[in-house]
């Protein structure tokens, strides 16, 4: 099975068990992009040449500042899929965060279509992790830049995602700063020295936050050290950071929420005090739920089911969970069509003065305007054009009935059935 866990700070592709971790950061070194991993390495040291919010605002706005070719965001999420799926293609299941809106994830889609992998299934990740805490929960959830808070209901065997709400601010890099900031107090009180006045030093202090975390998890002090200057950091000194985010999500907890699934991100973090007991789930419980949900039948589906249960070793569900995994994937009311997030589906045709041409490769649409595949077209840079009144530019997903204005044309987009 391959799965694309779409939450931009803790991206992961996983490939038949095998997963490469690659959060939304992307470095622009000399020419060239370097996406996940690398780009986390060098996000203080280049801030002007690297750029977090790409998923986070995953549009065909102009990009503003500008890094390098890219026209926006959408260019940038193109690139970083084209570097996770290199030697692969192939069909490809999508576990969405519940902070994704309807349009980024109907232009993610069309940006898969030019890509040598196809969507065979898109899931909510609140359901898959509501499926493998296997109780009614609130699933917490931390992006790079905002946390959300799902309400997931169980019933007969299987997790539903309903409503999420944001907290904007509160994300990834939001708590590694203000920890950052208080530990860099610690070293000045202790040392003198003050690791977040310069770059090099400043990077070198955020690469150890994962470790100083987990360790602080089990010990009331621990040392840090950085450029040869060391200081003890207490547990309590971080304590505050915890609290304003415990303040911060506490209102917006469902009412009658009796349990929390939170993000493994967050289950080391300092002076978290949830009101209800919680369970914490990380990526491989995501990816091991999402192994148990059969192929999808017919038309694409938004899953936000998903059955409750443990996978097996083998990566094979048991026999009654093949069973309503098999039954998740009929159209219900429990699910909801992809037609609803994509207007009435993408479109296959350009329609202009009352003829119909077919969304092929390089088809010319309008001036500056001409089509990469059925429901993609691009546009050049600098062509004037608005779709549905929107100025646009760059890789656009288009769907039946869109409509597009360039170079003093206006065309509507249609499906046509095969």
């Amino acid at each position: 099975m391959r799965l694309l866990d779409c939450n931009d700070a803790s991206l992961r592709l996983w490939n038949d068990g095998d997963a490469l971790w690659s959060p939304g950061v992307v470095w622009l070194s000399g020419d060239r992009y370097q996406f996940g991993e690398p780009a986390w390495e060098q996000a203080r040291r280049a801030p002007r040449e690297t750029n977090n919010r790409f998923w986070h605002r995953l549009s065909t706005q102009p990009l503003s500042p500008a890094l390098g070719p890219a026209r926006h965001t959408a260019d940038l999420v193109h690139a970083h899929l084209e570097a996770l799926f290199t030697d692969i293609s192939g069909d490809i299941t999508l576990a969405i965060p519940g902070a994704m809106e309807p349009g980024q994830l109907s232009l993610l889609l069309g940006i898969l279509q030019t890509l040598p992998v196809t969507a065979s299934g898109v899931v909510h990740r609140s359901a898959l992790a509501g499926a493998a805490t296997g109780q009614s929960c609130a699933h917490v959830e931390l992006q790079l830049h905002q946390a959300s808070i799902t309400d997931v209901t169980v019933d007969n065997g299987a997790a539903r995602a309903g409503e999420t709400q944001l907290l904007p601010g509160h994300g990834l890099l939001g708590l590694m700063d203000d920890i950052a900031e208080r530990i860099g107090e610690q070293f000045v009180a202790q040392t003198r020295f003050d690791p977040q006045r310069r770059a090099e030093t400043e990077q070198a202090l955020y690469l150890q936050l994962p470790d100083l975390l987990r360790a602080l998890g089990t010990q009331n002090e621990v040392s840090c050290s950085v450029e040869g200057h060391s200081a003890r950091i207490a547990a309590d000194a971080l304590r505050p950071v915890g609290a304003a985010f415990t303040q911060a999500l506490a209102p917006l907890l469902p009412a009658g929420t009796a349990h929390i699934a939170l993000d493994a991100l967050l289950s080391a973090l300092p002076g978290l005090d949830l009101p209800v007991q919680a369970t914490t789930t990380g990526p491989e419980d995501i990816s091991l739920i999402a192994g148990t949900l059969a192929p999808p039948r017919g038309e694409l589906h938004f899953q936000r089911e998903a059955p409750c249960g443990k996978a097996t070793s083998s990566g094979q569900a048991p026999a009654d969970l093949q069973q309503l995994a098999a039954a998740s994937t009929q159209p219900t009311t429990e699910q909801e069509s992809l037609e609803t997030v994509q207007a009435h589906g993408s479109a296959t045709h350009s329609l202009t003065g009352g003829h119909a041409v077919p969304l092929s490769p390089g088809q010319h649409i309008a001036d500056g305007v001409s089509a990469m595949e059925s429901g993609v077209i691009d546009i050049a840079p600098g062509a004037p054009a608005e779709l549905n009144d929107q100025p646009v530019e760059g890789l656009v997903a288009v769907n039946a009935g869109d409509r597009l204005c360039a170079g003093g044309v206006e065309v509507r987009f249609i499906t046509v059935e095969p």
